[in-house]
């Protein structure tokens, strides 16, 4: 069945005024998020994934930061064009938003139950009264005992993980149609992270919301993503249905981001890794900007920026080698190409 987008961004492009002049951070992003969808925004740090959820949202400095789009499609209005008055009354309501750390997203001298309401009493205009036991439900709905306590309690007074629960609750207070969860398992154990991914996929399945994941793990995407939007320094270099990437990547760095991930099928296999580092955005190679780390580079890839390749449907990459790749991945093992 064919679903509608409720996000749909073009041409979106970032940049940051530093010492080194103008640097370019997300340079002419483009995707889509359907109605119901979870889509995963993957890549190493500083690739871009977070400073393109706060573009979306609107939430980047103006006084260091400049944001362009041909369009930022959401629920039919343009954010691109829109108004900050307009910005505020879709923030926290329509859209809401896991920040990566709890600990500085959460304002210390507030009680976790203050921070709960606001969001409600803003967006709805119910009583105080009728908001506090919405924060309840939502404490009990993400699965903190005793919530009643907890609304009274300043957030040093919880772990990591509650206080990571608290900002899911916060994100959800107003049943958005659209959730960005900014790797909203950061910093936490195995156990939790686990937990936390299993409840966004619970209630994502009950309210039906669309969801944008940032991570940087393979084996998250896998598990909860429909479709991954693969960044590298600022760009999209591969983006398509899980099932086709993971069967049949299209670009070196979506590959040597999946050999770098564990298999917990009980085959040993020493993990890879990807060469070198992320280029500065001060001083950013030319044409393909993974090309200083690919195995697979030739001269072409600097001579000028690829273009994305379609391989398959929805599935496309920024590597003139992408249908090569393609074939490779489709081989048995030790088979000639």
């Amino acid at each position: 069945m064919q679903r509608n987008p409720i996000l749909r961004v073009e041409g979106l492009r970032t940049t940051f005024t530093s010492d080194d002049g103008e640097v370019v951070a997300v340079d002419d992003v483009s995707f889509d998020v359907n109605e119901g969808e979870i889509v995963g925004l993957i890549g190493e740090s500083g690739s871009g994934k977070s400073v393109t959820a706060l573009a979306v949202m609107g939430l980047l400095p103006k006084t260091t930061s400049h944001v362009t789009a041909e369009r930022i499609m959401f629920d039919g209005r343009d954010l691109a064009h829109a108004s900050e008055r307009e910005l505020r009354r879709l923030r926290g309501g329509s859209i809401g938003m896991i920040f990566q750390e709890p600990m500085s997203s959460l304002n210390p001298v507030l009680k976790i139950g203050d921070q709960l309401i606001e969001p409600i009493r803003i967006h709805e205009r119910i009583s105080y009264r009728a908001a506090f036991d919405r924060g309840v439900e939502l404490l009990t709905k993400v699965g903190i005992p005793s919530p009643v306590q907890r609304m009274n309690d300043y957030p040093h007074q919880l772990s990591g993980g509650m206080r990571q629960r608290v900002m899911i609750a916060i994100a959800l207070s107003c049943s958005p149609k659209l959730l960005l969860a900014d790797e909203p398992t950061t910093a936490l154990d195995v156990t939790i992270q686990a937990q936390l991914l299993d409840l966004l996929l619970e209630i994502q399945a009950e309210t039906k919301m669309a969801i944008v994941l940032i991570t940087h793990s393979m084996g998250v995407i896998a598990e909860c993503a429909d479709k991954v939007v693969v960044m590298y320094s600022g760009r999209i270099a591969e983006q398509g249905p899980v099932t086709e990437i993971f069967d049949r990547p299209g670009h070196p760095y979506t590959k040597g981001l999946m050999q770098c991930t564990p298999e917990l099928t009980g085959n040993s296999r020493r993990l890879t890794t990807i060469p070198g580092t992320l280029p500065s955005l001060s001083a950013l190679p030319p044409g393909c900007r993974f090309a200083p780390r690919c195995d697979l580079a030739q001269p072409d890839c600097v001579a000028g920026r690829p273009p994305m390749i379609a391989i398959g449907k929805e599935h496309a990459s920024a590597c003139i080698r992408a249908d090569e790749l393609v074939v490779s991945a489709a081989q048995p093992e030790g088979a000639e190409v």
